[in-house]
């Protein structure tokens, strides 16, 4: 892990410091099971966030128990309770209906979820929680905004938007584009959608990119995780780039089962447990009647195949596993094994499709690499070391944050706050797309149209590469609005059971819904323009959705500048191309800011009834892709004026995109999913306010008890406090047993915590006087005493030798002598004040004496008389300290004669003494 932060910082070239919340990117590893959450923010390399449980994996479950969200490990911990309210899994229900292979898989493992079997878009997968309605993107938007809020708080940012998501390699464009609206939900702007297998290579990659050379190496990516198994097929190589040769990591092949992981080794595990429960301890009812029960024996059938990975055999135990009793079985690793033979020919079956699709045979695969924890059940091992041969299996990638990893490196160089070396990426197109369309028939003669015929092309062909370049395709047949559609072409790599999975998915991708068409064409005349054709553009891009970039009607103007740019543009039109044929957008064709385009944005969204949607336009729509009107600009009236606008060759068409065969989100959706997130926030925002000041109130009102009994705290009380504070407590700690409920506001818990606060402040101010004041004094004191002597060492001097003024020296005498009669009066209120009684004074009233003194002192110092001769200053100082020197002396041969004489006095007194006593 070391090795890896050292190498990301030098990948990390540079970055711009402008503000960590701003810059931040986050990764999310979206497992069925687990998340993996990866960040990046400058002044950190990337890194692997932790959860609130100090966890670098979080589950990928959410639980809604009136109205109150749980998540990850806090909803784990309460699934044997409430097994029905949490829920997971929901990776592979997304965009699909309840017809759907994908969602009947999901209720045979899964079978305590209440489905809402007419929800309001029939399309969609909802569940029944607490007399509410959640679809499957909802709650996966949830997920999503969970681990957006832990993350925020782990990298110590305000807020985190960038995200990169990982992908099963099978995902068609409407399952991904279904994920990205959910992470919108969420409050995510996705700059991609990655493959997660891809995201592992990536990650091998950029590690070692000093070993990429011009000689293709390849690596295979294993990788079973809880609900599926895929493998991926990578070649590493340079490129030469514009300037200097480039690493590039192209995907050859891939292969997958997405059936096949570890949930359905554990389902049977479960399944085995129950029965030897049943079989041993012959319970009254079934097991399948009790839900806890059901939840307690998939609990521990997910530990006993981890355990059964490094074991020969182990006691599975659960306790009160179903009435009541305590259940012990042993389990061998070979039952497990047979449990699991029907499935080892499955193992291996991704590996040889992989290579199938990259044309290769096995030894052509430099290095091969593990991942997943399914991978972990040695029988898996086995299986796959027979199907890779005499390769060995490397064991050089952290498995567990590799996907995490490759992931961030991506958002990096997606992200606008980092600059990171370049690493392209080519993915390979599994499902290939057409364009549907009626072209008119024409008699070659007469040029008359005669008929109408379907007509195919294909778009994004099988086995070509993404991202694309956009695409376009021209259109002629039509002069008023119209549609067209994209549809799924052969696809030869999948197998009749993969296509099977995939379900009604593939019936149709998008309709395409082309209008403004007809009112262009009745705002021109044939005398002014000639209509060419509509251009319609697509692209493929790095997260593998489609992409209707923007749909535009071409006139040609038949005089002046415009007409000329126009006629270049109508040369896209010419009769020697088929219509619709896909050409790739090379600047032919591109709006300039010569160009008069015509578009007017819509400023209203119509109202979406409960049971009617509104077609929809992509969400994270860029400028060409949002919705637009047709039509010129009419708002200034100008229809009257004699001479007539030109009119733009360029006219922006509305695009509306259906999903026939999926549930997509609509940007209504959407919103209207933000907002139902927002109240939930908000609802906890103020639960976990209220949490906190019943804490708050519950261990303080503990930690004053405590104060009554320590005599430290006791001592300064006065009757009446302590009767109140003892009162206060008791009454406090009954309240919150007995009276406060659910419903109880925060108000009355903060205001009972001020209340007892109130009453403990001032007891705990007299402590802290009782240390501060004694050595406040004392400091004043000593400048008082100070400032004394200095007085009193000019009176020994006289007027001529003295630095100061007699009336100077008497007016600070004068100050002097009032302060230290306030010391005086204040050190005796101290010493007579008893530890419950109240100060008279503050810390800040002896601040403000030593601060009016230092002041005096200061003003005095430059009353200090005038003297201009240096020497003249030298001698009279010489002479004062010598003056000075010698009264001292003086005194102190005063008093040591003194001392000498009451000496001889008192040996005087003895002897006498002595001599009474004889």
């Amino acid at each position: 892990m070391r090795l890896h932060r050292i190498v990301c910082c030098l990948l990390l070239s540079s970055l711009y410091i402008v503000g960590d919340a701003q810059l931040a990117a986050m990764t999310i590893d979206l497992g069925t099971q687990f998340l993996k959450i990866g960040i990046i923010k400058p002044g950190t390399p990337m890194d692997i966030v932790l959860n609130t449980e100090s966890r670098r994996k979080t589950p990928n479950v959410v639980m809604i128990h009136d109205g109150h969200r749980s998540f990850a490990d806090e909803a784990i911990g309460l699934q044997i309770r409430y097994p029905h309210l949490v829920h997971g899994q929901l990776n592979d229900l997304v965009a699909k209906s309840m017809e759907h292979p994908s969602f009947k898989l999901f209720k045979s493992r899964n079978t305590l979820y209440e489905i809402n079997e007419t929800p309001q878009n029939a399309s969609s997968v909802s569940f029944m929680i607490g007399g509410e309605t959640y679809n499957v993107e909802e709650l996966t938007a949830m997920i999503l905004a969970n681990a957006k809020k832990f993350t925020a708080e782990y990298a110590q940012a305000s807020d985190i938007k960038d995200v990169v998501i990982t992908v099963p390699v099978y995902f068609t464009p409407v399952e991904r584009l279904a994920v990205e609206r959910a992470a919108q939900m969420a409050g995510f702007t996705v700059l991609q959608l990655i493959n997660d297998g891809t995201a592992a290579a990536l990650s091998h990659g950029i590690f070692r990119r000093k070993e990429i050379t011009d000689k293709p190496q390849r690596l295979m990516v294993y990788d079973m995780g809880a609900a599926k198994t895929t493998v991926t097929i990578v070649e590493f190589k340079l490129v030469k780039e514009k300037y200097e040769k480039q690493p590039k990591m192209t995907v050859i092949g891939v292969g997958y089962d997405r059936t096949l992981g570890g949930i359905e080794m554990t389902n049977r595990l479960k399944e085995h447990l129950i029965e030897q429960f049943e079989k041993n301890y012959k319970p009254k009812t079934k097991v399948n009647t009790n839900k806890r029960a059901m939840a307690k024996f998939a609990k521990e059938a997910e530990r006993l195949k981890q355990v059964l990975s490094a074991n020969a055999e182990y006691f599975a135990q659960i306790e009160s596993a179903h009435e009541d009793i305590d259940a012990k079985i042993r389990v061998y690793r070979e039952d497990f094994n047979q449990l699991i033979a029907d499935l080892e020919p499955r193992f291996g079956e991704p590996i040889e499709q992989a290579l199938r699709m990259a044309q290769i045979p096995i030894e052509d695969v430099d290095q091969f690499v593990l991942m997943g924890a399914g991978t972990r059940v040695p029988k898996v091992q086995e299986v796959v070391q027979k199907s890779i041969g005499t390769k060995e299996i490397g064991r050089f990638l952290n498995t567990d944050e590799a996907v995490a990893m490759g992931a961030l490196f991506q958002a990096a160089h997606l992200s606008k706050g980092f600059k990171v070396k370049a690493f392209n990426i080519e993915e390979k197109v599994i499902f290939p797309v057409e364009v549907h369309f009626v072209s008119a028939i024409k008699d070659e003669k007469s040029g008359e149209i005669t008929g109408e015929k379907n007509v195919v092309k294909a778009l994004f062909p099988a086995n070509s590469l993404y991202p694309t370049s956009p695409k376009s395709i021209s259109l002629t047949s039509y002069t008023g609005d119209f549609s067209i559609a994209l549809k799924y072409g052969a696809i030869e790599n999948l197998t009749k059971k993969q296509i099977q999975e995939i379900g009604t998915l593939l019936d149709n991708l998008i309709d395409v819904e082309i209008s403004g068409l007809s009112e262009a064409m009745q705002n021109r005349s044939s005398e002014e323009s000639e209509f060419k054709g509509v251009k319609v553009n697509f692209v493929l891009d790095a997260s593998g959705i489609i992409r209707i970039r923007k749909a535009d009607a071409i006139f040609e103007t038949k005089s002046g500048i415009v007409g000329t740019i126009a006629g270049a543009l109508s040369g896209l039109f010419s009769p020697t191309t088929e219509e619709g044929e896909p050409t790739t957008d090379d600047g032919a064709g591109t709006v300039t800011s010569e160009e008069k385009v015509e578009e007017k944005v819509e400023e209203k969204e119509p109202v979406q009834k409960e049971n009617d949607r509104t077609p929809e336009t992509p969400v994270n729509a860029t400028s060409e892709e949002s919705t637009k009107a047709n039509g010129t600009d009419d708002s200034a009236g100008n229809k009257t004026e004699a001479k007539k606008k030109e009119l733009p060759s360029i006219v922006r068409l509305r695009i509306t995109n259906k999903y026939p065969s999926a549930y997509v989100p609509n940007r209504y959706d959407v919103e209207e999913g933000k907002k139902r997130l927002e109240v939930f926030a908000e609802k906890e925002r103020l639960a976990a306010g209220r949490a906190a000041a019943e804490n708050n109130l519950e261990s303080y009102n503990f930690e004053v008890s405590q104060y009554l009994e320590e005599s430290d705290f006791t001592d300064f009380l006065n009757d009446e406090e302590k009767t109140k504070l003892d009162e206060e407590v008791k009454r406090i700690r009954g309240w919150l047993e007995d009276d406060v409920t659910k419903d109880t506001p925060t108000q009355e818990f903060t205001d009972n915590h001020l209340g007892l606060k109130n009453i403990v402040r001032s007891v705990k101010k007299r402590q802290e006087l009782e240390k501060v004041m004694p050595e406040k004094m004392t400091s004043l004191k000593t400048l008082l005493n100070t400032t004394f002597s200095l007085v009193k060492m000019e009176t020994h001097l006289g007027e001529d030798k003295a630095l100061f003024k007699k009336e100077d020296r008497e007016e600070l005498k004068g100050k002097l002598n009032k302060l230290k009669k306030w010391v005086e009066n204040t050190q005796k209120h101290l010493s007579t004040k008893k530890k419950n009684d109240d100060f008279n004074i503050t810390p800040k009233d002896i601040d403000s004496k030593i601060k009016y003194l230092n002041r005096e002192v200061d003003r005095y110092m430059k009353k200090m008389k005038t003297i201009t001769e240096i020497d003249e200053l030298a001698k009279k100082v010489n002479t004062l300290v010598d003056e000075i020197g010698d009264i001292e002396a003086e005194k102190k041969k005063k008093a040591e004669e003194k001392k000498g004489k009451k000496s001889t006095e008192d040996v005087k007194n003895g002897k006498t003494a002595k001599k009474s006593e004889l």
